[in-house]
């Protein structure tokens, strides 16, 4: 048996770390023995790791002791294969696995378009980082990797302008019985039509386009918009939210364990970013049966076929969401079932046999 180490900074409430979750319950057991190796052992996802993973808390954020720490982990347990999120990340892996010196194979994983991470960060300085660092350490670093895994096309195209390396394309595992069930459960939104949408409250979501969508909306239509989720940005929505009138109207649930019942009694799913490596809240929601709007931002256009299992507008243009949210809620449309069919391409089973692939040929 081998033993795989995934390793991702927390398990707070965002797709990457949803997505470590369903690889590894999902995982052969009779093939593989499973690490989780954690930057802080916190976050909502920490009750869903099974009781067979072993957990290593390595208790910091800042990177110069993480790389320390890896360094110590790959010299005492020494595993076969070691999986990675996000470009920091990745950098102190490849990096720390180099200088233990052990024979442990790295995959790292890529979340989203590198290119434009500058374009959403927080800080000025951050911005810096992104924009003139960043690249330049995954030019010297990410070659080291054994393999890349992208979670979509457009992340793999927008990362080979950097990178001529090994990369496999292999979409987030999302869709599963358990998915399904817990949509079931029993919640209703009443007789107001509903836009939902989920995820973290971050820049790179363009909550703003969202709100002044759903202002223009509200000219036309009698609506409620809940959003669920947390995160940095949750003021400035809520100032927003203000200052647009639309405090009786706007709902801000927070993070839910459960977010498909909401998914399944909301009238339209929407996703407003500026750009998604790929966009596991799409698929839910289609696999909900909510019909999905999403602005073009790359992930999303591989997963809508616009017009047919859902709609796509310009990133940006809160007139052309608004447009597109007026239209769902009219029915002049057949997205529900369209988008139930497509969500079936993404399922958890599928993605993980996939990972063992090239588990299995590392």
């Amino acid at each position: 048996m081998k033993k795989i180490s995934f390793f991702i900074s927390t398990l707070e409430g965002g797709g990457a770390e949803r997505n470590v979750i369903n690889i590894i319950n999902n995982l052969n057991r009779d093939k593989y023995i499973i690490d989780l190796v954690l930057g802080k052992a916190r976050g909502v996802f920490m009750d869903q790791i099974p009781t067979d993973v072993s957990v290593f808390n390595l208790n910091t954020s800042y990177g110069f002791i993480l790389f320390f720490k890896l360094i110590g982990y790959f010299r005492k347990e020494k595993p076969d294969i070691f999986i990675s999120s996000f470009p920091h990340i990745n950098i102190i892996s490849l990096v720390a696995r180099k200088v233990s010196l052990v024979k442990t194979k790295v995959v790292i994983t890529e979340h989203g378009i590198v290119s434009l991470l500058s374009t959403t960060a927080r800080s000025f300085c951050r911005r810096l980082i992104a924009r003139f660092i960043l690249p330049l350490a995954i030019e010297m670093v990410y070659p080291m990797a054994d393999d890349i895994v992208c979670v979509s096309n457009g992340v793999a195209e927008d990362l080979s302008k950097m990178i001529k390396s090994q990369m496999d394309v292999i979409y987030n595992p999302i869709v599963s019985d358990d998915l399904y069930r817990l949509a079931e459960e029993e919640y209703s939104f009443g007789n107001i039509p509903t836009i939902i949408m989920v995820g973290r409250l971050t820049k790179v979501k363009d909550y703003p386009n969202l709100l002044k969508a759903f202002n223009l909306v509200l000219k036309q239509k009698e609506a409620h918009l809940v959003i669920l989720g947390d995160g940095p940005e949750e003021g400035n929505i809520k100032r927003l939210t203000k200052e647009l009138g639309l405090s009786e109207k706007v709902i801000l649930l927070g993070f839910q364990k459960n977010p498909y019942k909401y998914m399944k009694g909301a009238s339209v799913f929407v996703l407003s970013s500026f750009h998604e490596g790929f966009g596991n809240v799409i698929v839910e929601a289609m696999a909900c049966g909510t019909p999905v709007i999403s602005t073009n931002c790359s992930g999303p256009s591989e997963i809508i076929e616009n017009g047919k299992s859902g709609l796509l507008v310009p990133v940006g243009d809160s007139k052309a969401l608004a447009e597109a949210i007026i239209k769902v809620l009219n029915n002049n449309h057949n997205l529900s079932e369209e988008g139930k069919k497509r969500a079936q391409s993404f399922s958890i089973k599928e993605s993980v046999k996939k990972y063992e692939e090239v588990f299995d040929r590392l």
